[in-house]
């Protein structure tokens, strides 16, 4: 299997190289009007080194991520449309990990049924109203609390339904939603014998606004509810059902002399088992961009999400970081998430042409309180401190991000990047301490 599929990569690539014109509308242009397809072919090698931070061990691990979607929109009348996607999604020569998280073999990745169209209700301004029905993603700002984890080679969906309301005078769109998220499960699993037989007992109830204001602002804000049927493990204050409300907002725009910021918070209550929650994130981003050749851009950002420094009071103070696309955020090696986390984030980046674009990072990371855990991208328990332990540093450590990407054109992407952690003092005080590589090279062709 690992020899066919990368027969079948390069030989897209030699396609979408040769003929910029075939790749992305051959297939369409054999098909009648009413329907679109598309095809995705993504493969990534991934090279992980010391991501337990022992040296001892030889847990060195490079392997494949292959993943194929096949989509096809439909649209009968004008007001009506279907969607569906398959998604097939593999991995080999993995040694280390879980596959389970990786793998996901040619499943109904989305499947809905959308109803657009015009209204005209003067009084309140709205001019178009849209419904959305069945398997599909949802992703709103920028996907720090809820996105559609593409990153991810089996990614994130909802079982549910979306009302999509649309105020064009006024620049606002309101989007209220709900739905259970989707669990990784093949159909040629056991137990799996039906459309929706993976849940996961994980359910979010959202209303989500976005309006352009005040010399082209961009103003969301959200109230998400989420609520679980099963236990979510919150380090020292131990697994348990999720019943939280998340209520927050962003703000994005450029400024004078060409500076831009970012600004996004949220605060968290609600109960989880017998303790109330009561938690909460801030974003903050300042960048400045050079006007001059290669476009020369750097930034700060700063990313705050709480911790429980007492887990053994009746509040539970660690942030829900909900359903994210965590990837782009806190480190590329997705050591941390937006849980219990001080991250100090310096940006560098560069465009030689406008096909490529180079950046490096570096993250100084902390934990919010050495008394809660260390959370990573993926929301799970990495390490925590021993019960009683005195005096535990709080910095992780610090990591260098440098990455590369190039979109040969509009259906040929390439990225590649490398990244090492430098351990801290929480590291070396709680065991284990010792460096941490990451590489990878991705291509994605779109036929």
């Amino acid at each position: 299997m690992r020899y066919k599929n990368s027969l079948l990569l390069v030989f897209f690539g030699l396609i979408a190289l040769g003929s910029q014109s075939w790749a992305g509308d051959f297939l369409n242009q054999h098909l009648p009007s009413y329907l679109k397809a598309d095809i995705e072919y993504r493969y990534r090698l991934e090279y992980k080194n010391n991501f337990d931070f022992d040296k001892s061990k030889d847990d060195a691990d490079a392997y494949n991520l292959y993943r194929t979607r096949v989509s096809l929109d439909y649209s009968p009348v004008k007001p009506l449309s279907f969607f569906i996607q398959g998604q097939d999604a593999r991995v080999s020569n993995l040694s280390t990990g879980t596959k389970s998280l990786m793998r996901n073999l040619w499943d109904i990745r989305q499947l809905y049924a959308k109803y657009e169209d015009e209204v005209l209700l003067d009084a309140v301004g709205l001019n178009k109203l849209s419904f959305q029905a069945g398997r599909q993603e949802f992703f709103y700002g920028a996907e720090r609390l809820i996105g559609g984890f593409n990153w991810s080679n089996v990614a994130q969906t909802f079982d549910g339904g979306r009302i999509r309301f649309h105020f064009s005078q006024l620049h606002v769109q309101l989007d209220i939603f709900a739905g259970d998220k989707v669990g990784f499960r093949s159909p040629q699993e056991k137990g799996a014998n039906d459309l929706f037989g993976a849940s996961t007992k994980d359910r979010a109830y959202a209303y989500y606004a976005t309006a352009k204001a005040f010399h082209e602002t961009i103003i969301e804000n959200y109230l998400i509810h989420r609520q679980t049927w099963k236990n979510i493990a919150f380090g020292p204050s131990g697994p348990g059902e999720v019943d939280d409300y998340t209520f927050g907002g962003r703000l994005k725009n450029k400024l004078p002399y060409n500076f831009d910021y970012e600004i996004e918070t949220a605060g968290q209550w609600g109960n989880f088992n017998d303790k109330a929650v009561r938690a909460m994130m801030v974003v903050g981003i300042l960048g400045y961009t050079l006007d001059c050749p290669w476009q020369p851009r750097a930034a700060f950002e700063f990313d705050y999400g709480s911790g429980d420094s007492n887990p053994n009071d009746k509040k539970m103070t660690t942030f829900d970081n909900l359903y994210p696309t965590n990837h782009p955020f806190y480190g590329y090696m997705d050591l941390m998430g937006l849980q219990n986390i001080n991250d100090y984030r310096y940006t560098v980046s560069v465009k030689p042409n406008k096909k490529l674009k180079l950046q490096s990072d570096l993250h100084l990371l902390y934990l919010d309180t050495p008394k809660d855990s260390l959370y990573s991208a993926a929301r799970t328990v990495t390490r925590t401190a021993a019960a009683g332990s005195w005096g535990v540093n709080a910095h992780v450590g610090n990591e260098v991000d440098l990455t590369a990407d190039y979109k040969f054109n509009n259906n040929v992407n390439f990225g590649a990047g490398y990244c090492h952690l430098f351990p801290g003092g929480y590291l070396k005080d709680t065991g284990a301490n010792n460096d941490a590589d990451f590489f990878y090279l991705q291509t994605t062709f779109l036929l």
